[in-house]
């Protein structure tokens, strides 16, 4: 069926994308290739100069930038230990730039039988539907949203 595998996450997935993505894992048994972006290219940052007067742009990009290498340790320990516990060959790659461009780019030079992406809660300033729209676009693969 799938035999490689590419799941792009970013740490911020409805509750149960991790539960439904071991459950697909353990059925695959497959190479899985865990990728993870950092958004550098952050033109505006929200309603954060309303909330956050206080801090400066570039003070609030160092946060996220924080977060992103937060979430980085924590989704890699994740799957670092379940794919270990299956017995299932893992593949970790952390990218900085525009996650819709660096996501497409690995899929172009991968072999993937299969993409999996996750979905984000409603909220200001998500741009996972944006993402989701540029792979949809030029997609040859097969793709699995876990909602």
């Amino acid at each position: 069926m799938y035999n490689n595998v590419l799941v792009a996450v970013h740490g911020e997935e409805k509750d149960n994308f991790r539960q439904e993505l071991t459950e697909f894992i353990k059925l695959l048994k497959c190479k899985v290739t865990i990728i993870h972006v950092a958004e550098t290219h952050l033109d505006h940052y929200g309603y954060v100069d309303q909330l956050a007067s206080a801090i400066t742009k570039d003070q609030f990009i160092e946060y996220i930038h924080n977060m992103a290498r937060t979430k980085q340790k924590e989704i890699y320990e994740f799957f670092t230990a379940l794919t270990s516990s299956l017995g299932v060959e893992m593949e970790w790659k952390v990218r900085n730039g525009k996650p819709a461009n660096i996501i497409a780019d690995e899929i172009m030079q991968g072999k993937y039988d299969l993409i999996i992406l996750g979905t984000k809660p409603k909220a200001p300033g998500n741009t996972s539907s944006k993402v989701k729209e540029k792979l949809i676009s030029n997609l040859t693969n097969s793709l699995l949203i876990i909602k």
